[in-house]
């Protein structure tokens, strides 16, 4: 009788192996195993791969492979199907395909042959948003490609914000605002700095998309009142722009000139040629495609803007300004047009000089000038709205030469207005290049 028992025992244990065997065969029949000698994601049994061969010819072959294709392919979703109810995914995060429901089922994925866009005309149809357009943009191709740089908490020395920025020597951001016509005129080009989110600008719930004037703006759109101080010629050996000659003005200077300082809400060059002039001189239809927002004007001090990196500088000037230590707390004030920030200026550049000081941004990286790779440089000295909040009499500029410093309200430099469009607007048409602007509705 125990003889009989121990034979039972051995047979119900083959039986229990052969089960958990079996199960397990099933089980990897229908799923991806990683690959961690190879790595990557090996094909097992009871799937059958389809490749389509010509973009959007639906020509699919059947391939054997032994892992699933992460570029050049994208997952259809549609005909991907398994025989006995099984759902059939995606994930982009391990690459692999996703099988859900019966572990012994018979599954068919197809992948279409994929070719990611080049610009925006290749991904925005006229009528889409243009926010969504550029992020979309941003989030399908490698920033490489497009120089748009998704600031979220993983990107190294970025801003954290989750703000789409564009970034190095010549992105095609060019925008056409001001004028219909064909070509766009110089004047009327703008870049895109970015797409950004409420605590940049302080509009609700809303992704805005920001410009700012490709060159130098003159007093045909800024006027001779307010803080208009004459011109200047640009040093051909640094300016990348094509004016003979630039106007310049103060940033507070003529409002009182017994104690000029730098609060932004009682600047002339703020009141006057940019919140009056520049919106009456570009007519109201396209003033009106512009959204009033909350400028962040409180700066801080010099060393935590000029002797830092784009990232601590955007952290102390955007998101936790300093007032004044004179008696003046002004941090924000509510308009259409501003200037760019300084850190603005900085991530401008390619992001292996994020981890350079807005000072040092005359310096070599990656074998060449930051500033030669930053799109935001045109070589003639621009105002930013950000002032010093250690002194009464200061503010930063971007020099002429590249690097981010102090300077006295009473000087006078090169202005480029900055705005951000209505979160309503769309995209018309255009590549974004500068002989093929982005046109908005």
């Amino acid at each position: 009788m125990k003889k009989k028992y121990i034979i039972f025992s051995l047979v119900t244990l083959v039986l229990l192996v052969a089960l958990i065997t079996s199960f397990n065969y099933f089980k990897t029949t229908n799923t991806y195993i990683d690959d961690s000698v190879n790595n990557q994601t090996k094909i097992t049994k009871g799937i059958s791969m389809n490749l389509e061969q010509t973009a959007g010819a639906g020509d699919y072959k059947t391939v054997t492979q032994s892992g699933w294709p992460t570029e050049g392919y994208k997952f259809n979703a549609e005909l991907s199907r398994c025989e006995n109810g099984s759902t059939l995914s995606w994930d982009d995060t391990k690459k692999a395909v996703i099988v859900s429901g019966n572990l012994s089922d018979k599954c068919y994925v197809y992948f279409d042959k994929y070719m990611p866009p080049s610009n925006l005309a290749d991904a925005c149809d006229s009528g889409n948003n243009l926010a969504t357009c550029i992020t979309s943009f941003a989030n399908e191709v490698v920033s490489s490609i497009s120089n748009i740089y998704y600031h979220d908490s993983s990107l190294a020395n970025g801003a954290g914000d989750n703000s789409y920025r564009y970034a190095g020597a010549n992105p095609n951001n060019f925008v056409c605002f001001g004028s219909d016509a064909s070509p766009c005129s110089t004047d009327n080009l703008y870049r895109i700095v970015g797409v950004f989110g409420e605590n940049y600008h302080g509009v609700t719930g809303k992704q805005l998309v920001k410009l700012i004037k490709y060159d130098y703006a003159n007093s045909n759109l800024l006027g001779t009142d307010g803080d208009y101080k004459g011109s200047g010629t640009p040093n051909a050996s640094y300016y990348k722009g094509s004016l003979t000659t630039i106007n310049t003005y103060f940033l507070n200077y003529k409002a009182d000139t017994s104690k000029y300082n730098n609060t932004w809400s009682t600047s002339l060059l703020n009141k006057t040629n940019l919140n009056t002039n520049f919106i009456n001189n570009i007519g109201g239809t396209w003033a009106n495609k512009i959204a009033t927002v909350t400028w962040k004007v409180g700066g801080n001090t010099y060393a935590n803007i000029v002797q830092k990196t784009p990232s601590v500088a955007y952290q102390n000037e955007v998101l936790s300004p300093q007032p004044g230590n004179y008696g003046n707390d002004e941090t924000e004030y509510n308009g259409k047009i501003g200037l760019m920030y300084a850190s603005d200026y900085g991530f401008g550049a390619v992001p292996e000089a994020w981890t350079t000081t807005l000072y040092s941004y005359d310096v070599s990286v990656n074998g060449s000038t930051i500033r030669s790779q930053n799109w935001m440089y045109m070589g003639y000295s621009d105002w930013t709205i950000s002032r010093n909040s250690e002194v009464s009499h200061s503010a930063f500029q971007v020099t002429y030469d590249g690097y981010v410093y102090g300077g006295n309200v009473g000087n006078d430099y090169g202005v480029r207005p900055s705005f951000n469009l209505l979160s309503s607007i769309t995209y018309v048409s255009g590549s974004g290049s500068m002989s093929d602007p982005v046109r908005v509705n």
